[in-house]
C-alpha cells in the first residue's frame, strides 16, 4: 500500500491560531495534519525557543536573553516544550542557524518521527558529524544542479524545496536515492493537485485543515 501524501502545517495552523505556539500545532494536528514544521533559535542565554525572524523589532533575536524578551512581551515557546508530541506527530524542526546543533541534539535526539532541517546545510553534515541518527532534510529555494547528489553529500533523506521550484524530474531523482520531496510553503488547491501529481510526498502549509480536506475528500 502507497504511503499517504503528508499534510504538514507551517509553524501548526498560522492562519487560525499565532504561529511556532503549542495552540498552533494543537490545531493543526486537530485539523488532521500529519505534523507540523517550525523554526528553531538558541537565545544569548542559550535557551532554546521557537522564533522565524532574524530580529524583534530592531534586535537581533539571538542577541537577547529569555528575560529580555519577556521584558518586550514576547512569549516564546521553548524547544523542550515540543517533547510532548514526540511519538504523537511528525516534527520538522527547522534550525535557523548554526553553531549549537550538539546542544540541539541534547534536546531532540531520543524524539521519534523528527526531522531536523535548515537552509544552512552545514547544520546537516555537523549533525552527521556528531552521530546523529534521525533523519536530515535539506530546505532549499530555487535550483540545484544535480539536486539529488547533492542531496546524497550532505545526508538529507528529506528535500524540502520551495514549491515554485519542484517538478517531476526533480522528484523522480530524488525518490531514486529514497530521498523524500516536501515542498513548502503551498496554500491553492491548484498546487496540493500538481504537486501531488508529479509525485511529491506531501506539502507543508498554511492550510492543514483545508489541506487536509482536500486530500481525504
Amino acid at each position: 500500500m502507497a504511503e499517504p501524501f503528508l499534510i504538514v502545517g507551517h509553524r501548526g495552523s498560522p492562519k487560525r491560531i499565532p504561529e511556532n505556539t503549542i495552540a498552533s500545532f494543537d490545531e493543526a494536528i486537530r485539523a488532521g495534519a500529519d505534523g507540523f514544521e517550525t523554526d528553531l533559535r538558541r537565545l544569548a542565554d542559550g535557551t532554546a525557543v521557537l522564533f522565524h525572524d532574524d530580529d524583534l523589532v530592531e534586535e537581533e533575536i539571538e542577541s537577547l536573553t529569555l528575560a529580555q524578551c519577556v521584558e518586550r512581551g514576547l512569549a516564546l515557546t521553548r524547544v523542550s516544550d515540543l517533547a510532548r508530541y514526540a511519538g504523537r506527530t511528525k516534527m520538522i524542526l527547522e534550525v535557523k542557524r548554526a553553531g549549537w546543533e550538539e546542544t540541539l541534539l541534547e534536546h531532540v535526539s531520543a524524539w521519534p518521527d523528527t526531522v531536523i532541517a535548515s537552509f544552512d546545510h552545514s547544520v546537516l553534515m555537523t549533525m552527521r558529524k556528531l552521530g546523529a541518527t534521525m533523519p536530515l532534510g535539506m530546505i532549499t529555494y530555487g535550483f540545484i544542479v544535480d539536486v539529488a547528489e547533492y542531496a546524497q553529500k550532505v545526508g538529507a533523506a528529506w528535500a524540502f524545496p520551495n514549491y515554485h521550484y519542484v517538478d517531476a524530474e526533480m522528484v523522480a531523482s530524488l525518490h531514486a536515492r529514497g530521498i523524500k520531496v516536501v515542498p513548502w510553503s503551498t496554500n491553492r488547491r491548484r498546487e496540493w493537485d500538481r504537486l501531488r501529481d508529479v509525485g511529491c510526498d506531501g506539502i507543508i502549509t498554511d492550510l492543514p485543515a483545508e489541506a487536509v480536506a482536500w486530500r481525504d475528500g
